[in-house]
């Protein structure tokens, strides 16, 4: 009989950790990156802006945006619902890096419908601003204010938001 109990229960625990871990797997998100020749077409195709990455192998601050901004869950959901996400390794696609002048890592632009540039960011981005520019420019907020005037409008809807909680 202790036999039998100890054997049911190492089995729910090893269940149960079993379904844990597949969960765990099932939950982990990632930026759907495309190709840069995949891609363009598809911003074209799609009638999306693009979100187009340049990095290096040993560029250290391109790693920890892969760590900190590209694994952050609202920079996953919202790159790959609204925007087409390029990564383009500038060591091995030199003819892209040369095409948009990129010298520096990393790098990020940010691409039209139409696929012609919209503008750049040089350097590591943290997951808040980036999140901000990448909503500044899919609600095309750009062609009415500026960057600034739309971080002074999104912070006074969150102040307001706040105080309608309480």
């Amino acid at each position: 009989m202790n036999i039998k109990k100890i054997t049911l229960f190492y089995f729910v625990v090893f269940f149960s950790l079993m379904i844990s871990s597949a969960a765990s797997v099932a939950e982990k998100k990632e930026i759907q990156w495309q190709s840069y020749e995949t891609g363009i077409k598809m911003i074209q195709d799609q009638n999306k802006k693009g979100f187009l990455h340049f990095y290096t192998d040993w560029c250290t601050y391109c790693k920890i945006m892969n760590n900190q901004t590209f694994s952050d869950s609202k920079i996953i959901e919202y790159l790959n619902n609204n925007f087409v996400a390029i990564r383009v390794n500038a060591e091995k696609q030199k003819n892209v890096a040369k095409k948009y002048g990129v010298n520096r890592f990393p790098n990020t632009w940010f691409i039209a419908e139409d696929s012609s540039s919209l503008s750049s960011q040089p350097g590591f981005i943290p997951p808040e601003m980036l999140l901000d520019m990448l909503k500044f420019l899919n609600t095309d907020s750009f062609k009415n204010m500026k960057f600034s005037e739309f971080i002074k409008k999104q912070e006074k809807t969150q102040a307001q938001k706040k105080a309608v909680t309480q």
